[in-house]
C-alpha cells in the first residue's frame, strides 16, 4: 500500500510538473510570437508606425533611435484624410524629449528631468487627441535623446486611435508578461505568508522568507519592465528608478536561499556573493552621484553585477554537487538545478539580445521573465516536495485524510465548515470543536460551534469578546510558537487573566487552538476544548494542519457570499438585475404605500455600439444608470436587458413622480444622452403591479416613438 501511494504521489508530480513547465513556457513565448498561440496584440489594426521620414529619409518610426542621427531628429508624416473626433495619437518612446506639431501649431511637448537613474525616463506613454480639423495636415515630431551623451531615445510605437482602444490593445499585448510577473509576486508572498505562517522546524523553511522577498521583487521587476504600470499611473520616473535598483536587490536574496537549501555549507561563498553584489550596487552609486555618469552608461557594471550574481549561484550549486558525488549521497536539488539552468540560459540570451541589437531595451527581456517564471516555479516545486517528505506520522495522515473525506462529500462551504468541526470533535473525543472570526471592530464572535452529546453550547455568550486584553495574548501565542495547548486551565491564569475569567465559566479543563490567517493575516482562531489530555500534543499538530484548509473554507464561504451578491446585480452598471426585481414583487413590494413604477429604454444604443464600439455603448449604459441612480438611488433600480431599465419608487403623489423623471431627463440632456421613458402611478391599496408595469411599458414605447417620429430617425436601425 505505501509503495502503491508512493507511486501514485510521484505520478501526480510529473503531471503537475508538466503541466506548470507547459503553462510556463506558454507564457514566456507568448511574449514574442504571440501570433502563434493566438495571442497578439490587436495594435497592429491601429498601427501608424510606418511611412515616415526621419531627417529626410523614409524610415518606420520604430526602426532607429534618435542615436542613429546624432541625437536629433525631425520625423514628419501626414496625418488621416479622416478623423474621428475622439481619435487620438498614443505615441510609446523610450527616453526621448519631442515636440509635436500638427501644420505649425505645436500641440505636445515632453521634456525629461535628471533623476536617480540620470536623464533617462525609460517607457512613456504620450496620447495626443486628435479632431477633425487636423485631418490631412503635415504631423512633425521633433526629438532628441534625453541622454548627454547623444545616444538612445526612441519612439517605440505610433498608433492612431481612441485612448481606450490603446489601452484596450496594449493591456492585450502585454497580458502575458503581466500574468508572469503577477505570478512570481503571488509565489513571493505565498512563500512570506508560508515563512511567517508554518511552524519552522528547520533550517529550509527558515530560508523561506528569502525566496518569497526574491520572487516579490524580481516580479516587480518584470512588471515594470513590460510598461504597464507607467502607462496606468503616470509614474514615469518612479518606474525607471525601479527598473534600475530592483534587479540588484533581487539577486543576493535569492543566493542566499540557494545557499540555504545545498547540503554543504560554505559561509565563504555567502560572503563572497554579498561582497560582490555590493561592491557593484556602491560602485554604481558612486558613479552616478560622484562621478555623475549617467546609469545608461555603466551597462558594463550593470552587466557585471547580473552577470556576478548568476556566476555565484552558479558556483553555489556545482560545489555541493560535486560534495554530493563524494559522500556518495543525494543532492535532492534535481529541480533547482532546472530551475537554475532555465534562469541562467534565458538570462544570458536576453543580455545577448540587449548588447547585439539595434532596438536597445524595447522589446527584450520576455526570454529572461520566462526563466524567471521557470525558476520560481520549480523552487516552488522543490519546497513543496521537501515539505511533503517531511509528514512523517501516518497515524495524523490518516485521521486528517478520514477527516477531510468526510467533508468534501458535503455541499457548500458553511456546510463544510459545519461538518468539520462536528468531526474534530467527535474523533478527538473533545467537548467542543468551534471558531471565533474577527470582526473588524476589535472583537470577536463565536460563529460555528459543535458540543458533544451533554454539553451544554456556549455560542450564544461569546459575542464581542474583545481583542484587547483577552484575544491579544492568544495573538502573541500564535506568533511565537504557532498554536496554544492548555494542559491546565488553573495553571493559565498566571498567564493571561482575563482569558481565564472567559474559559473557566464554561467548564474547560484542557485546551487546544490555533489560528486562522488569510494572505498572512489573522482572521480568528480555532479550536477544542477538553481534548484527553495524552492527545494534545498530536492534536495541535492536527490543528496546524488544519488550519489552512479552515481558513480555506472561510474564503470560499465569502466567495460564495460575493457571487451571490453578483447574482442579483448587474456588472457592468451595479444595478440589480431582473432575478432581484422578481425577488422585491414577489417578497418585498409594499402595496399598502403609493408607489411609482418607471421603464427607461436607451435611444440610440445601436448606432453606439455599430459607430463606436462597444466600449462607448457601455459607456453610455453606465451614464444613463447614472442618471437614474442619482435620482431614485440604487436600491430599486434595476437593469432589464441590454438598454432597458426599471425603477420602483415609494412616491406619494403622481406629481412627485413626474418631478423625478423631470430631473432624470435633465440629467441625460446635460451628458448628452436619450432616454425613453414611461411611468405608472400605484395608490396605497393597489396590489396589481402587473398592469403597472405594463402601463410603464406602453408609455415607454409611445414616448420613444415621439422621439423617432420627431427626429426622423428609423428606430430599428437606431435602437
Amino acid at each position: 500500500m505505501k509503495r502503491q501511494s508512493l507511486n501514485l504521489t510521484k505520478c501526480c508530480v510529473l503531471i503537475y510538473l508538466m503541466l506548470i513547465v507547459l503553462l510556463a513556457f506558454h507564457i514566456g513565448l507568448a511574449t514574442d510570437i504571440g501570433d502563434f498561440f493566438g495571442s497578439a496584440s490587436h495594435l497592429k489594426d491601429y498601427d501608424f508606425s510606418e511611412g515616415w521620414t526621419a531627417n529626410g529619409m523614409p524610415v518606420n518610426v520604430n526602426a532607429y533611435s534618435a542615436g542613429y542621427f546624432g541625437g536629433r531628429v525631425v520625423y514628419e508624416k501626414t496625418l488621416p484624410n479622416v478623423l474621428e473626433r475622439n481619435d487620438s495619437l498614443c505615441i510609446s518612446t523610450s527616453n526621448l524629449q519631442m515636440q509635436v506639431y500638427f501644420g505649425q501649431e505645436m500641440v505636445y511637448a515632453y521634456d525629461t528631468r535628471e533623476n536617480f537613474s540620470g536623464y533617462g525616463d525609460g517607457i512613456a506613454y504620450h496620447v495626443i487627441n486628435l479632431t477633425p480639423e487636423y485631418a490631412g495636415q503635415n504631423l512633425r515630431i521633433e526629438a532628441q535623446t534625453a541622454f548627454r551623451d547623444g545616444t538612445g531615445g526612441r519612439i517605440n510605437e505610433v498608433a492612431c486611435c481612441t485612448p481606450e482602444e490603446y489601452r484596450y490593445c496594449l493591456m492585450d499585448r502585454e497580458f502575458f508578461p503581466c500574468l508572469a510577473s503577477l505570478v512570481m509576486i503571488l509565489l513571493g508572498i505565498l512563500a512570506l505568508a508560508g515563512y511567517f505562517g508554518l511552524h519552522r522546524k528547520n533550517k529550509m523553511m527558515r530560508r523561506l522568507w528569502a525566496m518569497g522577498l526574491s520572487a516579490i521583487l524580481f516580479g516587480l521587476w518584470n512588471l515594470m519592465d513590460t510598461g504597464v504600470p507607467q502607462y496606468l499611473t503616470g509614474m514615469v520616473i518612479a518606474g525607471r528608478t525601479q527598473v534600475y535598483s530592483l534587479l540588484h536587490l533581487a539577486i543576493f536574496p535569492l543566493i542566499y536561499f540557494v545557499h540555504s537549501v545545498t547540503r554543504v555549507k560554505r559561509p565563504v561563498l555567502l560572503w563572497l556573493s554579498f561582497g560582490t553584489a555590493w561592491i557593484s550596487i556602491l560602485g554604481l552609486l558612486f558613479a552616478r552621484f560622484s562621478l555623475g555618469i549617467d546609469m545608461h552608461q555603466l551597462v558594463p557594471l550593470i552587466y557585471f553585477s547580473y552577470g556576478s550574481g548568476l556566476l555565484w549561484m552558479c558556483v553555489i550549486l556545482a560545489d555541493n554537487e560535486i560534495w554530493c558525488r563524494k559522500k556518495r549521497i543525494s543532492s535532492n536539488l534535481r529541480y533547482f538545478y532546472i530551475g537554475a539552468l532555465c534562469f541562467i540560459f534565458t538570462a544570458l540570451m536576453d543580455m545577448s539580445r540587449y548588447l547585439l541589437t539595434k532596438t536597445g531595451s524595447y522589446g527584450t527581456g520576455s526570454w529572461f521573465r520566462l526563466g524567471l517564471m521557470l525558476f520560481f516555479i520549480f523552487m516552488v516545486f522543490q519546497v513543496f516536495l521537501w515539505w511533503s517528505t517531511e509528514k512523517n506520522s501516518l497515524e495524523r495522515d490518516r485521521f486528517v485524510n478520514h477527516l477531510l473525506q468526510e467533508v468534501l462529500v458535503v455541499g457548500d462551504a458553511e456546510t463544510k465548515i459545519g461538518k468539520l468541526l462536528e468531526s474534530l470533535c467527535r474523533e478527538l473525543k473533545a467537548d467542543r470543536a468551534y471558531i471565533f472570526e474577527d470582526r473588524g471592530d476589535g472583537t470577536f464572535d463565536n460563529t460555528y460551534e459543535y458540543c458533544a452529546e451533554g454539553v451544554t453550547p456556549q455560542i450564544g455568550n461569546l459575542q464581542g469578546i474583545p481583542y484587547e486584553g483577552v484575544v491579544d495574548s492568544w495573538y502573541e501565542e500564535y506568533r511565537k510558537g504557532g498554536h496554544i495547548l492548555i494542559y491546565d486551565i488553573e495553571k493559565y491564569k498566571s498567564v493571561s487573566e482575563n482569558m481565564y475569567n472567559v474559559l473557566k465559566p464554561q467548564d474547560i479543563h484542557t485546551l487546544v487552538t490555533g489560528p486562522l490567517m488569510l494572505d498572512g493575516e489573522y482572521i480568528g482562531f480555532f479550536g477544542v476544548d477538553n481534548p484527553p489530555a495524552e492527545m494534545m500534543r498530536e492534536i495541535s499538530e492536527i490543528i496546524r494542519l488544519l488550519m489552512y484548509f479552515l481558513s480555506e473554507m472561510i474564503f470560499q464561504r465569502n466567495n460564495q457570499k460575493t457571487l451571490l451578491q453578483y447574482s442579483y446585480h448587474d456588472v457592468l452598471t451595479g444595478a440589480k438585475n431582473r432575478r432581484a426585481i422578481r425577488e422585491f414583487e414577489r417578497q418585498e413590494l409594499d402595496t399598502g404605500r403609493s408607489y411609482g413604477y418607471l421603464m427607461c429604454d436607451i435611444n440610440g444604443l445601436k448606432v453606439t455600439n455599430d459607430t463606436q464600439g462597444h466600449d462607448a455603448g457601455d459607456e453610455m449604459i453606465r451614464d444613463v444608470a447614472e442618471c437614474l441612480k442619482e435620482v431614485f438611488g440604487a436600491e430599486h433600480l434595476y437593469r432589464m436587458g441590454g438598454d432597458e431599465f426599471a425603477v420602483y419608487v415609494y412616491r406619494d403623489t403622481p406629481e412627485e413622480l413626474d418631478r423625478d423623471v423631470e430631473r432624470v431627463r435633465a440629467l441625460l440632456e446635460s451628458r448628452n444622452r436619450h432616454a425613453a421613458i414611461g411611468t405608472s402611478f400605484a395608490r396605497a391599496g393597489d396590489a396589481d403591479y402587473h398592469r403597472h408595469k405594463t402601463e410603464a411599458d406602453n408609455r415607454m414605447y409611445e414616448d420613444k416613438r415621439r422621439f423617432y417620429s420627431a427626429g426622423g430617425h428609423d428606430r430599428r436601425k437606431a435602437r
